[in-house]
Order: structure tokens, then C-alpha cells, then sequence
């Protein structure tokens, strides 16, 4: 099926590892698979992301589904930080299959 991979820009002030404990402590976003802190591939187009979420997807999810629950564990963990800057989450699809969730700074670049 693919997995999930979730970019996070360091300006969003979430870091990977603490997004991947969210996500295996949300019912709802461990029931798609366990998520696990890795670093991306050679050559991956994303500058600035040292580190990704990674979830091996055992079902197919619309893409707002998926985006909204990224969107929402952002948000809880941002709402311990104060003044979090606004972020967007969009996702896309790598070459290989894999379904990628970038979440960065609205107005940021791409």
C-alpha cells in the first residue's frame, strides 16, 4: 500500500519525534500503522527536513482525511507553545508510491 511520510518544517516548532509520539498515542491515527522517526532518502527534494515521520499505510485514506489528521496533531502540539505561527499542510505523491504530508509556515516556501 505505501507508506506515509510526514515532512515538517523546523519552523513549525514540532519536531518528529514528538509528532510520531502523537501520533501512536491518537486511537485514531495508530489504527493506520505505527509511525517511526527516519531520515529521508538521498536526493529527497525537500531541503531543511532532516528527519521525517514515516507510517507504513495498511489502508487507502482520502487525502483530506489524511491532511486533516496531520493538521490536528500539529495543532494540539502547538497549542503548548505560545504565539505558534500559522502552518499549512498539503500533501502530494512521491515517485515511488509514497504518500507525502509537508507541514510548514503559511506563506513559506515550496
Amino acid at each position: 500500500m505505501g507508506r506515509l511520510l510526514i515532512a515538517l518544517d523546523p519552523g513549525v516548532q514540532v519536531s518528529p519525534g514528538e509528532l510520531a509520539a502523537a501520533w501512536d498515542a491518537d486511537e485514531q491515527a495508530r489504527a493506520l500503522g505505527p509511525a517511526a522517526v527516519e531520515a529521508p532518502a538521498r536526493g529527497v527534494f525537500l531541503p531543511d527536513v532532516l528527519t521525517l515521520v514515516a507510517i507504513p499505510l495498511g489502508v487507502n485514506l482520502a487525502s483530506t482525511a489524511i491532511t486533516a489528521m496531520v493538521g490536528r496533531l500539529v495543532a494540539r502540539l502547538r497549542n503548548t507553545r505560545p504565539d505558534p505561527p500559522e502552518v499549512e499542510v498539503a500533501e502530494m505523491a512521491s515517485a515511488d508510491g509514497d504518500r507525502v504530508v509537508v507541514v510548514r509556515l503559511r506563506g513559506g516556501r515550496p
